[in-house]
């Protein structure tokens, strides 16, 4: 496949450790070197690569692939020590990169792209989540087409939901129960929210504009929203 470049040793020994419901063809395979485990991957029914990641000492190291559509990769993500690291980058069906984004060990904003219509001539930012040290901190949205505001809303803090989650209906009101009020991980009625917000800085204070769908994202989204080719 054009841009895949394993990160697992060619040396390494397979083995077969799942197959498909299907028949006998191989679903997951480990890959160990020097009595270590230094890779997984698993494939489609026709052989070819879906999903790999390289290990060292237990954790991802080097790049993730995925591979959506059997020989056609989707998506490589470099880690060093369990964390991602450096430029990730997405391609289209057709093979075209879609976007990029760069991490830094676990920090930054992980973000992915669609394709609103067959082929690749109208890309758009579907996703954006902040991290930090690996774990989701800060906010969570899942785009509209038309890239004015969000489907979805969470806000984190250290991996837990800290914040207010919203969902919209495709025109644009409040799903049935939201807004839903979180903190540290644990949903709580809006009053009990507002108190919190009184001492917590880090919950995000809330207003009635925002239960509206329309978001004024920050640079690093906005410079990502879409295109087209």
């Amino acid at each position: 496949m054009k841009n895949y470049r394993s990160s697992i040793p060619r040396n390494a020994r397979e083995r077969i450790t799942a197959t498909h419901l299907s028949g006998p063809q191989k679903f997951k395979a480990e890959y160990r070197l020097g009595g270590e485990t230094v890779g997984v991957r698993f494939f489609h029914p026709t052989g070819e690569l879906q999903f790999e990641y390289p290990l060292k000492n237990g954790v991802w190291h080097g790049t993730v692939y995925r591979a959506d559509d059997p020989g056609m990769l989707t998506s490589a993500e470099p880690f060093r020590n369990g964390l991602a690291h450096g430029t990730a980058r997405q391609w289209s069906p057709q093979g075209n990169l879609l976007g990029t984004y760069t991490m830094r060990g676990g920090c930054g904003v992980d973000l992915w792209w669609q394709c609103a219509h067959q082929g690749d001539k109208f890309v758009y930012l579907a996703e954006a989540r902040y991290l930090k040290d690996g774990q989701l901190h800060g906010f969570e949205w899942w785009l509209t087409r038309d890239q004015r505001g969000v489907l979805d809303e969470r806000h984190f803090w250290r991996d837990q939901l800290h914040g207010i989650e919203r969902a919209w209906n495709s025109s644009g009101r409040l799903r049935r129960g939201y807004p839903r009020y979180w903190a540290s991980g644990q949903r709580v009625t809006r009053r009990k929210y507002l108190r919190a917000c009184e001492t917590d800085p880090n919950l995000p204070r809330f207003r009635e504009i925002d239960n509206q769908p329309a978001r004024n994202f920050p640079a690093e989204v906005r410079r990502n929203l879409r295109r087209t080719r």
